[in-house]
């Protein structure tokens, strides 16, 4: 069931996360915030979660890469789910592609800022129930 299931959402720009929390919070799910690379990281090695959510340009610009490369390092969350939400292609240029840049992303799927709610819904729906065992 949703209710049980937390997803940690990883931003710096707070207007995004409380937008993304009211959406996920209104679906059922428990949601916790981070604004950082060290802030996530400080929340789930103290705490479980069943999906992170993530951007990709915080306080570094490529802050959400070396998050999801970090939890992939580490045996706890090595599997956890990580879905990328970023407007980087659009202020970069850069496109990115989850199935041929898997080496290097490290990330489960991929898309760009704004995601429309039921659209973000959905994706974290497919997510955790590939999660499932």
């Amino acid at each position: 069931m949703n209710s049980k299931k937390k997803i940690l959402l990883v931003d710096d720009d707070p207007a995004f996360r409380e937008i993304n929390r009211m959406v996920l919070e209104t679906s059922g799910y428990e949601v916790e915030e981070a604004d950082s690379k060290p802030a996530a990281l400080e929340k789930i090695r103290s705490t479980t979660f069943d999906l992170v959510i993530l951007d990709l340009m915080m306080e570094e610009r490529d802050s959400g890469f070396q998050l999801a490369y970090a939890l992939r390092q580490e045996e706890a969350t090595r599997t956890l789910p990580i879905l990328m939400l970023t407007s980087a292609e659009e202020k970069t240029g850069f496109s990115f592609d989850v199935a041929q840049d898997r080496e290097w992303m490290k990330v489960d799927d991929y898309a760009a800022k704004p995601l429309k709610p039921a659209e973000l819904i959905a994706r974290v729906e497919k997510m955790l129930q590939k999660g499932k065992t």
